[in-house]
């Protein structure tokens, strides 16, 4: 049976596209943007006149560049967040252009003996406050074990109680982990607790 190279060639064009639609959302994200950016430049080169279409290609290429940054940069933090504050995404929203984050901060409330944190929105407004206790034991750490894994923290968020809004697991830089304690057994079931 003879194939044709052509047809051939869109029918794995085809296969990476389902591919990407069917897998996780950056890949998505990255495939959906991809044909975007295609179609329009394709259309731009088709109907542009020859003399405008490097500047229309170049006008394209920063409008891009542009769209990704805003996309993926960090907010300024507010003024009303410590300097302690960790900027984290939400992982379990769905596919938007630019994911809203929030600033997290967590510390030791000497006066009732727990680990408080807290979710700030990128304006400045508090959005939760929660104890959170240890995934092992339930006994508070002490303010300077309270160090965030950035590279962990914010991977992993349970739902709230009152379905507002999500809350993170907190990765500590000493292996433990911090889980809201208005969403325990939930959140307990999507980390490893070590012992």
């Amino acid at each position: 049976m003879r194939v044709d190279s052509e047809f051939a060639g869109l029918l794995v064009a085809v296969g990476f596209l389902v591919l990407g639609l069917v897998s996780m959302p950056l890949a998505t994200g990255f495939v959906l943007g991809a044909i975007a950016l295609g179609v329009v430049v394709a259309l731009l080169l088709r109907f542009t006149p020859r003399r405008f279409s490097r500047v229309v290609l170049g006008t394209v290429i920063i409008l891009a560049a542009f769209v990704l940054w805003w996309a993926g940069h960090k907010p300024r933090r507010p003024r009303t967040v410590s300097s302690n504050a960790l900027y984290v995404l939400p992982n379990n929203v769905p596919f938007t252009l630019h994911k809203r984050g929030y600033w997290l901060e967590c510390w030791f409330d000497q006066r009732e003996n727990v680990d408080r944190c807290e979710l700030t929105d990128e304006n400045g407004t508090k959005s939760l406050e929660d104890v959170y206790l240890p995934c092992v034991g339930h006994t508070p750490l002490p303010q300077r074990e309270l160090v965030f894994n950035t590279q962990q923290t914010g991977r992993v968020w349970t739902r709230s109680p009152d379905n507002r809004i999500n809350a993170p697991v907190v990765h500590l830089e000493n292996g433990q982990n911090l889980l809201p304690q208005s969403s325990y057994a939930e959140a307990k079931g999507e980390v490893y607790c070590s012992p």
